[in-house]
């Protein structure tokens, strides 16, 4: 084995043991609970999180299976290796496609979270509170754009539009809650790579 051999492997075991270790934290699960889930035991997960073994196939796969998630995915790997610039894609796509394709991804992983850890009861309770949200923030920004134009709107009581007041106060109230389930850090990284991609073309 070469010497850059010896190099890549030391960084395919750093990467996977950082993304295991914050997919687990993300979780909010006990190292025996997430070992469990993934077939490992306690102590071979500990070891993979620290890095001292590469992730294996199998239990790559079973990561996948479970969360949705690939702790080793070629794209961030091929980045740490130093081969960012460089389309390691099975197939080319437009990119059109791959951003439509993060974005699905994204929102199916927010569905399988919420699946996992929030009862039928909470999944609908979520839903009622996003498009609570999305229809309040719609009506405040809707309501605003009228104003800026002195364009009559909204449902006026007395001269106040309670519709308003209250679409301000929802918002404010789920705000804190709404943006808490966003993948804020993930979706900026990811705009912030196509940006750099733009310029660079």
């Amino acid at each position: 084995m070469t010497k850059s051999d010896k190099h890549y492997e030391s960084i395919a075991r750093q990467v996977g043991a950082a993304n295991l270790l914050a997919l687990r934290t993300s979780t909010g699960m006990s190292q025996s609970h997430f070992a469990k889930v993934i077939g490992l035991s306690e102590r071979a997960l500990r070891r993979y999180e620290r890095g001292e073994r590469e992730l294996p196939l199998v239990t790559r796969i079973a990561i996948i299976q479970a969360f949705k998630i690939d702790p080793l995915a070629s794209n961030q790997l091929a980045a740490e290796l130093g081969f960012a610039d460089i389309d390691i894609s099975p197939c080319a796509r437009s990119r059109t496609t791959k951003d439509e394709g993060f974005w699905k991804t994204m929102r199916r992983e927010s569905q399988d979270l919420r699946k996992q850890h929030y009862s039928a009861l909470g999944q609908i309770l979520l839903k009622i509170r996003d498009n609570t949200y999305a229809s309040a923030t719609m009506y405040f920004a809707v309501k605003n754009i009228a104003l800026s134009f002195g364009i009559p709107f909204g449902f006026e009581i007395n001269g106040i539009d309670w519709m308003f007041v209250g679409s301000f106060i929802l918002i404010a109230l789920l705000f804190s809650s709404v943006v808490a389930d966003l993948p804020l850090l993930k979706a900026a990284q990811y705009v912030l790579r196509s940006m750099k991609a733009h310029s660079t073309a």
